[in-house]
């Protein structure tokens, strides 16, 4: 299993969907993907999966208040997805609006610029009278749905029409019979999607396991990547006891097997140590923790040659070279993968030796 995975598809069944959800994918554009790390700014966070079991599900107090509100207010429907120059005005208008990047397009968000989709979308439009003020959508699987993007009109957010299109979504999945409701990711520390904790008692994906588990006992410290930072720093001790270089670097690159180069085994951890590379050695020698398998790796790993074009140079303006490793990395060979930091230490110490 890759942390960062992205596949292109001809087609999709929706037992397929079923499956790729349970594993902790999602939709993006006309492919599906995984990830368990993000960056936003120059911080960095795990992404926690969470989906909604169905069965037996009620909407709470508080939910059930805006759902009254608003379908007092509102009309809203639900059926088969459309983009036309409505939707895409609205949507316009909340990617003005948005503080985050967006795709230029509704049609460049769902289809990627194509004709074809290869997801079934259905749709929840919230009008008030004659305009369109909110609509959100969603795919639907044999026995799940997975919300995409939900938008509405700036001058309509103290309704609350984000989280209401939603709770509509859950309603029609639960009405058609469907075991699971997917809303995405939550980032621990990064309260911008937190409004999917809301809609109730949510399980989470354990990437160690590989099962889902209730949220509520979700262990949010340490996160996937607050457990990499403890290991690596507690190796780094380690290191400088026994007068060994090693030096803690973010690794803002870890997403580039989503990113669309040749593909290569990119490096694909958020966090590392750099070592002292023998000279026998090309490249980089670094250690990363692989929360997976919980052991150390020591790789070896290149630069992968003439990348940047792919990126602009805003991406990199986030980051500081002191503490941020901005090359993107191929892993070459692992040298050693254990458990025991002492293990990698004295690994270190003997390739130091090398001539």
């Amino acid at each position: 299993m890759m942390f960062a995975e992205k596949h292109h598809l001809a087609s999709l069944s929706a037992a397929e969907l079923d499956e790729y959800l349970a594993r902790g994918w999602y939709r993006m554009g006309q492919t599906i993907f995984t990830t368990h790390f993000l960056c936003f700014g120059s911080q960095f966070y795990s992404a926690i999966w969470v989906r909604l079991p169905l069965e037996g599900y009620q909407f709470s107090k508080s939910l059930r208040k805006i759902m009254r509100r608003n379908r007092a207010r509102f009309q809203y429907a639900a059926g088969p997805a459309h983009i036309d120059a409505e939707r895409e005005a609205l949507y316009s208008k909340y990617r003005n609006a948005f503080p985050g990047l967006l795709s230029p397009s509704l049609y460049d968000s769902l289809l990627d610029g194509g004709e074809h989709n290869i997801f079934q979308t259905f749709e929840i439009t919230v009008h008030d009278g004659e305009q369109l003020v909110a609509i959100s959508y969603f795919d639907l699987g044999r026995q799940s749905a997975a919300s995409i993007i939900g938008i509405y009109d700036p001058a309509y957010r103290n309704y609350s029409l984000g989280l209401y299109t939603m709770l509509e979504e859950i309603d029609f999945c639960q009405r058609i019979g469907k075991a699971y409701f997917y809303p995405g990711y939550v980032a621990p520390g990064y309260p911008r999607f937190d409004y999917k904790l809301r809609i109730g008692q949510v399980e989470y994906f354990e990437v160690n396991k590989q099962d889902w588990l209730p949220y509520v006992n979700h262990p949010h410290h340490p996160t996937p990547l607050s457990e990499m930072e403890h290991q690596l720093q507690r190796l780094q001790q380690l290191l400088h006891t026994h007068r060994l270089p090693g030096r803690l670097m973010r690794y803002p690159l870890f997403e580039a097997n989503l990113f669309g180069f040749w593909s290569a085994p990119y490096l694909e951890y958020p966090v590392f140590l750099l070592c002292a590379t023998p000279p026998r050695y090309g490249g980089y020698m670094i250690v990363v923790y692989d929360v997976r398998v919980a052991q150390y790796k020591l790789l070896r790993c290149t630069p992968f040659d003439n990348f940047g074009f792919h990126l602009n140079e805003a991406f990199f303006q986030h980051f500081n070279p002191e503490e941020d490793f901005t090359e993107l990395l191929v892993e070459e060979e692992v040298l050693l993968s254990s458990a025991n930091a002492e293990f990698i230490v004295l690994a270190l110490h003997k390739l130091r030796t090398l001539k």
